[in-house]
């Protein structure tokens, strides 16, 4: 019988490490587990947030209703469509996906969370997003209480966004990926082939394997560790602006961009920040690492209202002297 908690702590379930606590919590370690707690939760008229481990999201209160942490495990192939359980560790499964000559996620190695959180976030890094390779994503409509396959155009992924963050009513049991059985390297992101080129190898004879050690070292070596350091990676989006945006921000700062898929002017938020000297910032319990600019960090002492209130001062100040409002990547509970 599934085990459901009452005023359970969360300390333990956000890398922010913020102590506010579930009205009720659970585990859910099969289909069948998720049905009893969705159950649980409709039976008490009771909100139903689904959590996997905590590394992309800011509690700042208590959450009133069910917390369902995400346990599921499995991940099997049939050809190059492989499909991975929720509770499974991304990186791991990444790693899984080398092993077994499928080919495509290297680029988004070491990204910190489970399967599960995925595709919610549409994850992305050193040039590659998630959804390039979801085939589809087997959920449990919150509200019908039925399994439904949704295709990627159903998924209606974006840059950091998926049907998945605007809406509750979906607990993610499956993610099926469509890679590659070759290997076809992507080393277009400026900073991985700058590394590549610094470790010494052939950007023209690169491997999978290779580029998966490389940016995990790149990672490690900008990101701190949110189970030493508690922070949630990137906590502002890229910024994607018209051309004509684009210019009258660059009469103020001379800024590189890249086109995004859309055509679109991407920058970088984190050269923003930079430029408006939040680089370094030392507050009393959070500041911004000095490392990388889109990195914000807690001491452990800090609140979700002195986290959030950091976020906060450094989009009013990007906005009072670019012009350009920031958006906030983790999602705010």
């Amino acid at each position: 019988m599934l085990e459901i908690k009452k005023n359970f702590s969360l300390s333990k379930f956000n890398s922010f490490q913020l102590n506010h606590t579930a009205e009720y919590f659970c585990e859910v370690l099969s289909i069948e587990d998720c049905y009893e707690a969705i159950d649980f939760a409709s039976n008490k008229s009771l909100n139903i947030y689904i959590l996997g481990e905590g590394t992309n999201i800011v509690f700042s209160q208590n959450y009133k209703g069910l917390v369902i942490k995400t346990a599921i495990k499995g991940i099997s192939a049939i050809n190059n469509l492989v499909s991975i359980a929720s509770g499974e560790s991304w990186h791991e499964s990444v790693l899984w996906t080398l092993k077994n000559n499928l080919y495509g996620l290297e680029n988004l190695s070491l990204i910190p969370g489970n399967v599960g959180a995925a595709p919610v976030q549409n994850i992305g890094a050193y040039g590659k997003e998630l959804s390039s390779f979801i085939h589809s994503v087997k959920v449990i409509n919150l509200k019908s209480k039925k399994i439904e396959d949704l295709s990627k155009l159903e998924c209606k992924f974006s840059y950091r966004d998926s049907i998945f963050k605007k809406s509750n009513n979906y607990l993610i049991l499956e993610v099926t990926l469509k890679l590659l059985s070759k290997e076809v390297v992507d080393v277009s992101y400026k900073s991985l082939a700058d590394y590549m080129i610094a470790e010494g190898l052939d950007l023209s004879k690169a491997t999978s394997n290779q580029i998966c050690r490389c940016v995990c070292e790149l990672r490690s070596n900008i990101l701190p560790n949110p189970k030493t350091i508690p922070n949630v990676g990137s906590f502002f989006k890229n910024v994607v602006l018209t051309i004509e945006e684009y210019k009258k921000l660059n009469k103020i700062l001379k800024i590189p961009y890249y086109l995004d898929k859309s055509g679109g002017y991407k920058i970088s938020s984190a050269f923003l920040i930079e430029k408006a000297g939040w680089k370094g910032y030392q507050g009393k319990n959070v500041s911004v690492s000095d490392l990388h600019s889109l990195v914000i960090l807690s001491n452990g002492k800090a609140t979700g209202e002195e986290i959030l209130s950091l976020a906060n001062s450094i989009v009013n100040d990007v906005l009072k002297k670019f012009n350009i409002t920031l958006a906030i990547e983790p999602s705010i509970i």
